[in-house]
């Protein structure tokens, strides 16, 4: 009856291990912010090769993901992104989750 119990003592922290060390790592990607700025593109024959966000707080490089080329069709426009940053070697990337056109943008 004890080893059976002791058993089912090590599948539970077994369980509980691996949550706590799941959990770590999702947050190792990084917290969902809000940023609001204006899109750059650059191109070279009509595809896009780099998108950047420019806010107050400085630039991020985007993501050329699905989400991150559609947010490079809004070149020259504000728009509020929905996304998750990154740094390397002092570069801000940011992965988009989802945009927006800023409601009063004049161009």
């Amino acid at each position: 009856m004890f080893a059976k119990k002791q058993r089912v003592g090590i599948v539970l922290l077994a369980m509980l291990t691996a949550a706590i060390l799941a959990s770590t790592c999702f947050a190792a990607e990084g917290d969902t912010v809000k940023l609001q700025g204006t899109v750059s593109v650059t191109k070279e024959a009509d595809v896009i090769k780099s998108v950047q966000l420019t806010t107050d707080d400085g630039a991020y490089n985007v993501e050329l993901d699905e989400k991150g080329l559609a947010l490079g069709e809004m070149d020259g426009k504000k728009v509020e992104v929905e996304g998750t940053v990154s740094e390397k070697d002092g570069q801000k990337s940011l992965k988009v989750l989802m945009f927006k056109a800023v409601e009063g943008d004049t161009k």
